[in-house]
């Protein structure tokens, strides 16, 4: 079993028996608040992240990527040899090399701000990097599906579409030709032959055809149950809902997240060749 966009919605509205308006407008805010927490709790190989750079000669500095979070590792090339970098404290990093103007081959970094790291000593080469880091992959509300039109070269890239027919709302993400446009996944279906207008530019075109949701996260195909029980969790808070109900889904939500941590902070960590199988006492 896995969630769409689309069928998480409708479980959160099947569970909760709530379809008013003002509910239904803040579902993927309740999807992305779960996936934020399941980020901050659990420690899973699918938030991070490897990319490779390169240092500028005589610059201290070396930029983060735009969704770093954390670092995990950072090492550099050197002869053709691997030489991982110990992360350390900015003032540990400025006070080994007072001086940026003193090169040489890379021991240390740390974070000098949210936008960059600080190397010590300054490189005196632009070696390679290899940056590992935890990042936020992308939302599952954020899926995309794509409309078939009879133009969309005047509207523009995040304005929201309505439809004429059936009132439905959509973002645009994309334009991948004259007569497509990606759409963030509408939370009502749009009808075809309906007419759609841009919010921001005012064009207006016919809705031809829609491809259906299909797309799926690493979180909504492999820890289903703590995206609905944290969604409902998160939905209930909103409507101020039963203390009964909300601490029944609140326990089911914290049970998925153990079995999570089970995955992300034992299974993916290790083998069982090397450490053994992991056992647990009895009770």
């Amino acid at each position: 079993m896995s969630f769409t966009l689309t069928t998480l919605r409708d479980a959160i509205k099947n569970y909760s028996e709530n379809n008013e308006t003002s509910f239904v407008n803040n579902l993927d805010l309740f999807i992305r608040l779960t996936e934020e927490r399941i980020l901050k709790t659990v420690q899973l190989n699918v938030f991070e992240k490897n990319v490779s750079g390169t240092m500028t000669s005589s610059n201290q500095y070396l930029a983060c990527p735009s969704d770093f979070l954390a670092p995990n590792s950072l090492t550099i090339t050197n002869s053709s040899s691997y030489s991982y970098l110990q992360f350390k404290e900015k003032e540990f990093v400025q006070t080994f090399t007072p001086n940026p103007a003193t090169t040489g081959v890379p021991r240390y970094y740390a974070q000098f701000d949210v936008d960059n790291f600080v190397i010590a000593p300054t490189p005196n080469s632009g070696f390679t990097v290899d940056l590992s880091y935890f990042y936020r992959p992308a939302s599952l509300s954020e899926s995309t599906i794509t409309f078939t039109v009879s133009s969309s070269a005047s509207f523009t890239v995040g304005e929201t579409v309505t439809g004429g027919t059936s009132g439905s709302t959509a973002k645009i993400t994309a334009k991948p030709s004259s007569t497509t446009m990606s759409v963030i996944v509408p939370l009502n279906a749009f009808t075809a032959t309906e007419t759609i207008t841009g919010g921001t530019s005012g064009a207006s075109t016919t809705l031809t055809s829609f491809t259906s949701d299909t797309t799926e996260s690493w979180l909504s195909t492999n820890a289903e149950l703590a995206m609905l029980y944290g969604s409902l969790v998160e939905c209930y808070v909103y409507m101020k809902g039963d203390p009964a109900v909300m601490n029944m889904y609140s326990t089911r939500f914290m049970e998925a997240l153990g079995r999570l941590k089970n995955l992300g902070e034992a299974q993916e960590v290790m083998d069982e060749y090397v450490m053994g199988e992991i056992r647990k006492a009895r009770t």
